[in-house]
């Protein structure tokens, strides 16, 4: 487990707008030091990249997936292999709160149905055609507050890049957490005369819906009968970071693998996408202050409580342990 509120002690309080030194990227460099020269790379990055948090929300003292997008200028993405991330908690000010700052690695996490890559090579400039995922740390622990995360890594096709993001951790879940109980919706299912097939899933109107075992029990009728049920909140078409269809299609394998474990639900976001309207479902699970983001993925146990969340982007593999965990019917 990685606990990030303790570890290496910060050597003297500094802006984090500092430029960052890790020893694996630019061994020695001082602390307003240019880090070294690398390979020509093939479009100019200026040796920048976006950092981008993507997880939802992080929550204190819960034990998180923590996700981590690098986006280049010209639009590129950094994929495969591994990268260094420092994290950081500040104050108001953006300086270090304590001497609180570890070094930690994170690997490449792509999206359903891409390749990963070889794991044993470095990161690498990728168009999104190509590739899409993020950096992925398990296990992580924060204390709530502010925080900062810094990235430096040699990319093949871009140099040494580095970026910084700042994020919050909250104190206490705003979506559903772990151990609270489910909202028991009576989300929209297959043959209801009163839905739009379309506001089910949004892929109705490309020629059906294709996984109509996904739509055919309601997460209140899942609860009320005492059964497991993994739920997926998902908007296939309408999906900004077009994960939303491929971890769609991987809860519909693991229902396919995991028959007669667990319910398995895919609730569609919009009710009408055009007239902006979320479904009923999306709002008691996801609408927090106007806000709703989606993909999420809900394990819901037989006694209605939540035993796992997984936000944004999510493999199987993350997932069947969780399955192969419940108990047996």
């Amino acid at each position: 487990m990685v606990a990030v509120a303790i570890g290496s002690s910060v050597t003297s309080p500094r802006r984090i707008s500092l430029v960052i030194c890790f020893a694996v990227v630019a061994a020695g460099c001082g602390e307003n030091d240019a880090p070294p020269a690398t390979d020509t790379p093939s479009a100019s990055t200026n040796g920048a990249v976006q950092v981008v948090m993507a997880n939802y929300e992080l929550v204190a003292e819960e034990s998180s997936r923590v996700l981590v997008g690098l986006i280049l200028p010209d639009n590129r993405f950094v994929a495969y292999g591994s990268i260094q991330m420092r994290f950081t908690k500040v104050d108001a000010a953006g300086d270090p709160e304590s001497e609180t700052s570890q070094v930690v690695e994170g690997t490449y996490l792509p999206v359903p149905g891409t390749s990963s890559g070889d794991p044993s090579e470095p990161p690498q400039a990728i168009t999104p055609d190509i590739a899409r995922g993020a950096y992925v740390l398990r296990g992580v622990r924060f204390a709530p507050g502010d925080w900062i995360v810094e990235v430096a890594s040699d990319v093949r096709g871009a140099g040494t890049v580095q970026g910084a993001t700042a994020f919050e951790v909250l104190d206490v879940p705003s979506v559903p957490g772990v151990g609270e109980r489910a909202p028991r919706s009576d989300n929209a299912v297959m043959g209801d005369p009163k839905e739009d097939p379309i506001s089910i899933d949004s892929r109705a109107g490309q020629g059906g819906i294709p996984d109509p075992e996904l739509h055919r029990m309601s997460i209140a009728d899942a609860m009320e009968e005492g059964r497991p049920a993994l739920v997926v909140f998902s908007t296939p078409v309408y999906c900004v970071s077009r994960f939303c269809g491929p971890v769609t299609d991987m809860v519909q394998e693991l229902a396919n693998r995991y028959e007669g474990t667990a319910e398995f639900i895919h609730v569609e976001v919009w009710k009408d996408f055009e007239a902006n309207v979320a479904n009923d479902a999306a709002n008691e699970w996801l609408n927090r202050s106007g806000t709703l983001n989606e993909p999420w993925l809900f394990l819901i146990g037989p006694d209605g409580k939540i035993l796992a969340r997984w936000d944004n982007l999510f493999r199987a593999e993350e997932v069947e342990p969780a399955l192969d965990a419940l108990p047996s019917r």
